[in-house]
């Protein structure tokens, strides 16, 4: 259990809880930024490299040469040592389960006993973490709901190790879909939405929960035809929604759409012009700094076209060392 309320009376020593950069990885770039979220307006730095075609694919590392060079330049232009990562959509799996928590047992055991259901991997290639959303007492333990996000161990090791090597300090990593939505939702929001995330060669899709990713999933898509494309995932999408995760009575009442900005305005043009029945009307382009700064008080230094597609670090920024 966390004590949140008692914590401020005890704030944690800065040198446990160190600024740090975010970052966040794909096959063409590795992004970054910097801003010191304790400050009201805090000044913000990023800095965009692009990788060697092949040195990271499908959001794996296969060269580790190339990556660690890249890494080290982040490092010289913003002169900060301590990272939060971003584990990519290719390599994360996120899922909503219940469980059977004996009274007394670890829940985590519960949690390891059905991954192998969820995952297409041995547990012990496997690191995962999870998140209780409901929990309710019976006679022999207890029935819990939680949502898990988990990724193949030794890719999670190849990005350690390539910070190691460019003298850059990992302190924690997050899964892009939940940075991204720390980045886009309000703290203060609640219901059900989804968040869109839109690249070139491939396009994610997040359902979430009061701020709380419940199943993502990602699928590859073709620049001649990539709003049908998009529709076609989105309403495979939304017939899952409706399956096993929200009710007619609770839906998705917005889509916060993000990434590169060419391709972002191709989705919110697809859901706006569909003919088919969307759950929402309420689709846009996302501001990326609700949770940093009021964007009509304060204009931050990245043009917004641009700031679409940091999501995933300030996200990573955000996250907190626990």
């Amino acid at each position: 259990m966390k004590f949140d309320f008692f914590s401020k009376y005890f704030p944690r020593e800065k040198f446990l809880k160190p600024i740090h950069i975010g970052i966040s990885f794909s096959d063409i770039n590795i992004k970054t930024i910097w801003f010191d979220k304790t400050l009201k307006n805090p000044p913000l730095k990023s800095v965009i490299v692009p990788i060697e075609k092949g040195a990271i694919v499908a959001g794996r590392i296969a060269d580790m040469k190339e990556v660690t060079k890249k890494l080290s330049l982040i490092k010289e232009s913003l002169d900060y040592s301590f990272v939060f990562f971003t584990v990519p959509d290719e390599l994360a799996y996120v899922f909503s389960a219940s469980i059977l928590v004996a009274s007394g047992a670890d829940m985590t055991e519960s949690v390891a006993f059905i991954m192998e259901e969820n995952v297409p991997l041995p547990l012990d290639d496997v690191v995962f973490d999870f998140v209780p959303t409901k929990i309710v007492q019976t006679s022999s333990g207890y029935d819990v709901s939680v949502v898990v996000a988990a990724s193949p161990k030794k890719e999670i090791e190849k990005f350690i190790e390539a910070f190691y090597q460019s003298g850059l300090e990992p302190v924690g990593c997050i899964h892009e879909s939940q940075a991204i939505t720390n980045a886009l939702v309000s703290n203060k929001m609640s219901g059900t939405m989804s968040i869109v995330h839109a690249r070139k060669n491939r396009v994610g899709i997040y359902l979430v929960k009061n701020n709380l990713v419940y199943f993502s999933t990602l699928r590859t898509v073709l620049d001649d035809d990539y709003k049908k494309q998009f529709l076609d995932e989105y309403e495979k999408f939304l017939e899952y929604c409706l399956r096993y995760d929200t009710s007619r009575e609770e839906p998705i009442k917005s889509v916060f759409v993000c990434g590169e900005f060419e391709y972002a305005k191709k989705i919110v043009e697809a859901i706006t012009e569909s003919n088919n029945v969307i759950h929402t009307k309420d689709v846009k382009l996302s501001n990326v700094w609700t949770n940093i700064f009021e964007i009509d008080k304060h204009l931050p230094g990245i043009p917004y076209e641009e700031s679409l597609n940091l999501a995933g670090p300030i996200g990573a920024t955000l996250a907190d060392i626990l």
